[in-house]
């Protein structure tokens, strides 16, 4: 006898028939699984798909197999980043291994909890039940244990679990095969150092420790940058060895810094950001130019640097730009500096997390040496970076330093130079205060008396000293030395400081620029440099001969 189906049951077949097909699609690829559970996690938004979307599943989808062990995500806001690493990840890993175990977090308990919240009620969903759940004939079903199922801590039958906490949260005898921190730290909380700091230690001492199997468990962070020292920044300048993946993604296009990863899936080409175009933004279906124009307004030049184009400094510097840097193409140093001004910023420990010790030495000489045009009436003072030296030490090596640098500024270097008149400073400035204040009794008492003793404070905090002598820079009456033969690229102590330059205030450190500033206030005060168009008079000294960089 023929068997019969009301149209009903026949329905129902079709659509379990559908479901099985969708299962073994969705279980294949990330991609296709997000795509097809919107609808419960958009929130009503109707899905705008673009590359970026499927590049971030890829990379995700690689470290579920292990293809890659650390991942950072750098992208906009509202880049769909935390819906598809906090809330459909975990899920989909399930599907093709129920056994996967999860640890998450964010910066606060709330958004952690939401995340949470939002997956375990898609594991309740008709949607979900329908495809993986009991009864739905899919391969190896997910079903939440009822004895573990709260917000904050649930598991399924298989022994998967996944627990949520918050940055700064107790994680002791805590573990899990998949960690993953979204958005660690607040936008504001990119202005307070001391807040950064205890993220940042709670991050690589504790978080960072908890794997299950540290040979092959697995670490993603999600973020947008806020900070040079936030968490990414603080990862990125320790990880020694490179293995962090890097899957970073402004808005507007920058090609310099073109993100480039791994191959992923079968592929040996590595992936990369597929936009040519200078200023081509990420999404422009969905955010284009009077959104951009938008962010830039409502966020500032720090605000939208960070967050949007995934660099806390806005291109180019933000109160300090460097374009306004010149650059000496010589080998040889100017002909005629007739004065050497060595500035000091000084740290009392060694540890890493404190300040380092700075020296920078600066060089006076007369735009004479450019060979302007007849028609310049007057010429004027220029000052150039003769040397750095920059080091957290203790204070009995900081001291030997000292009276090294003091009586040959070239003197950087572990081998001691021996000390050469014509590489003595003229003038040393030094801040009267905690270790500066001992250092200076204890150069006087090493014979050498040049030595000024300076209070910054007296012109304002470290942004308000620069903005005194920020016309110097902006006029071009500062050089920064380049590397021979091609001269297109800077020696590395010019390096150092003009990196610290652009990123100030937001910077990692500020050292190199409170020594810049001490000796351009100096300058400013004692009528060395002054703006050409300024009606200062002009001073000028003996030359010296035989300057050298270092």
């Amino acid at each position: 006898m023929e068997e019969t189906f009301t149209l009903g049951e026949l329905i129902a077949y079709k659509e379990q028939e559908l479901w099985l097909e969708e299962a073994k699609l969705y279980r294949g690829s990330f991609y296709e699984f997000f795509k097809g559970l919107w609808p419960f996690v958009g929130k009503g938004n109707d899905f705008v798909d673009n590359w970026h979307i499927q590049a971030i599943a890829e990379h995700l989808e690689a470290c579920f197999h292990r293809q890659i062990r650390k991942l950072i995500i750098n992208v906009p806001p509202r880049s769909t980043k935390s819906v598809l690493t906090s809330v459909a990840f975990p899920i989909w890993c399930w599907i093709n291994n129920p056994k996967e175990t999860f640890l998450m977090a964010s910066y606060g308990s709330k958004l952690s909890e939401d995340f949470a919240k939002n997956s375990r009620e898609i594991l309740y969903s008709h949607w979900f039940l329908s495809r993986f759940g009991e009864g739905s004939g899919y391969s190896h079903p997910v079903s939440i244990s009822p004895q573990r199922d709260t917000v904050n801590f649930y598991a399924n039958t298989a022994g998967g679990y996944r627990i949520t906490t918050s940055v700064g949260g107790t994680v002791t005898g805590l573990g899990a095969g998949i960690k993953i921190l979204d958005d660690p730290c607040k936008m504001e909380e990119g202005k307070k150092n001391h807040t950064l700091d205890y993220i940042n230690e709670w991050v690589s001492q504790t978080w960072l420790t908890r794997s299950n199997n540290p040979k092959r468990d697995v670490d993603i962070i999600v973020m947008q940058r806020v900070a040079c020292n936030d968490v990414a920044g603080y990862l990125m300048r320790h990880d020694h060895d490179s293995n962090w993946v890097r899957l970073i993604l402004p808005n507007e296009y920058e090609v310099k810094r073109k993100c480039t990863t791994i191959g992923l899936g079968n592929s040996s080409t590595p992936w990369e950001d597929p936009r040519v175009e200078e200023g081509e933004f990420l999404s422009p279906n969905r955010f284009g130019k009077e959104e951009t124009r938008f962010w830039k307004r409502e966020l500032g030049e720090y605000g939208y640097a960070g967050q949007h184009q995934q660099r806390p400094s806005p291109l180019g510097g933000g109160i300090i730009k460097g374009e306004w840097f010149r650059r000496w193409q010589k080998s040889a140093s100017p002909n005629h500096i007739f004065k050497i001004v060595q500035s000091w910023d000084t740290a009392f420990k060694d540890k890493e997390y404190n300040d380092f010790s700075v020296c920078t030495t600066w060089g006076i000489f007369s735009s004479e040496e450019l060979d302007l045009k007849k028609e310049q009436e007057q010429h004027y003072n220029l000052a150039i970076l003769l040397s750095m030296w920059r080091k957290r030490v203790n204070y009995p090596e900081l001291r030997d330093r000292a009276i090294r640098l003091c009586k040959n500024y070239t003197d950087t270097g572990p081998i001691p130079c021996a000390p050469k008149f014509r590489n003595r400073p003229d003038i040393i400035l030094m801040e009267d205060k905690a270790s500066g204040q001992s250092l200076i009794y204890d150069l006087y008492d090493a014979g050498i008396t040049n030595l000024i003793a300076t209070n910054p404070a007296k012109y304002g905090d470290k942004t308000q000293r620069l903005n005194y002598v920020g016309s110097f820079l902006e006029a071009g009456l500062v050089y920064l030395v380049a590397s021979p033969p091609g001269f297109t690229e800077l020696r590395e102590s010019s390096k150092y400081l003009l990196d610290e330059c652009v990123s100030f205030p937001r910077g990692v450190h500020d050292d190199i620029v409170d020594t810049m500033s001490q000796f351009l206030i100096y300058a400013k005060k004692m009528g060395i440099l002054s703006i050409p168009t300024d009606p200062i008079s002009f001073y000028e000294e003996p030359d010296r001969e035989e300057i050298k960089f270092f």
